[in-house]
């Protein structure tokens, strides 16, 4: 086996990452889907590394992952195909990082251009309060007290009110009876008595005798039944999921991404940074499974 490895390192000494991977493949004669099954990595990504398709490929240290997983499966040495792989996609990766820097710079620009005028507006505001409430304001006022009216004199003379008499009042005569008072006494006789008697009071309540609850049983975890599976992403990480037999499925978690899924039995999983996820099985955290950027394989997950 190692002068198998040997010859072809020898072989492909000068060749690039997806000629080496292609050639090597079609002499063992496996297909992509063989190589797919065998390292779990998706076809397509598997196409994209022997097309040095980079643009179509997760994040670098993902990548670095998969040419030691397909390396190993062919027989190749991992350390040279790393090697060969950071010596071909370099210009790409040289350009995406400039490219990723001066879109920081940019926005951070912008950033502060943005924050800039915000803190303009707001001294604007505070400065327009301050002088509406310390400008004084003056209220003219109308006065509602009027002078009092004084009568012009007449031919030097204060004109003078003449009061007519009112005429007098008749008074009619009242006649007096001349009869004498009649004294009448009146006699007070007490009310029969009533024949109303007084109604019971009512009967004192009896106290109701009070059942003991019986306690409600508590639900059990999960989704309906199935085991839920929830990975949270510390970090960039590309994860593979395959719940039960069905086919896997793969997503790219940025930090702070929540992704969850439904199985029946369980799950296996391939985390493309071990140190990067939080997974939870029916709420129950699992884990750890490896260091940063360590790509692991088979991670099988069961109630």
């Amino acid at each position: 086996m190692n002068t198998g490895k040997a010859f072809l390192i020898q072989d492909y000494a000068m060749e690039t990452l997806g000629g080496l991977f292609r050639q090597t493949r079609e002499r063992q004669r496996l297909s992509l889907e063989q190589i797919a099954s065998k390292t779990r990595i998706q076809q397509r990504h598997l196409q994209a590394l022997e097309e040095e398709d980079f643009a179509n490929l997760p994040a670098k240290v993902f990548v670095k992952g998969f040419v030691r997983s397909y390396a190993r499966s062919l027989g190749l040495d991992e350390d040279n195909a790393l090697q060969l792989f950071l010596t071909t996609s370099s210009n790409f990766y040289d350009r995406t990082e400039e490219a990723q820097q001066h879109i920081q710079v940019t926005l951070q620009a912008a950033h502060r251009k943005r924050f800039n005028w915000n803190l303009v507006v707001i001294l604007f505001l505070a400065i327009g309060g301050v002088l509406f409430y310390l400008l004084p304001w003056q209220q003219e006022t109308v006065p509602l007290t009027s002078e009092p009216e004084t009568s012009l004199p007449i031919n030097g003379m204060q004109k003078e009110e003449i009061l007519e008499p009112a005429p007098p009042i008749e008074e009619s005569p009242v006649s007096v009876s001349s009869e004498s008072p009649v004294d009448t006494e009146v006699q007070l006789t007490p009310p029969p008595p009533s024949d109303i008697t007084p109604s019971p009071l009512p009967p004192e309540p009896q106290p109701i005798p009070t059942l003991p609850v019986s306690p409600v049983p508590e639900k059990a975890t999960g989704f309906d039944g199935t085991l839920g599976l929830e990975i949270e992403a510390t970090q960039l990480t590309w994860v593979v999921v395959q719940s039960d037999d069905q086919a896997p499925h793969e997503a790219l978690l940025q930090p702070g991404q929540k992704s969850t899924w439904k199985a029946n039995t369980q799950y296996l999983l391939t985390l493309g940074n071990a140190a990067g996820v939080i997974i939870r099985l029916n709420g129950e955290l699992q884990g750890p499974f490896g260091k940063p950027g360590q790509v692991v394989r088979d991670v099988r997950l069961k109630p």
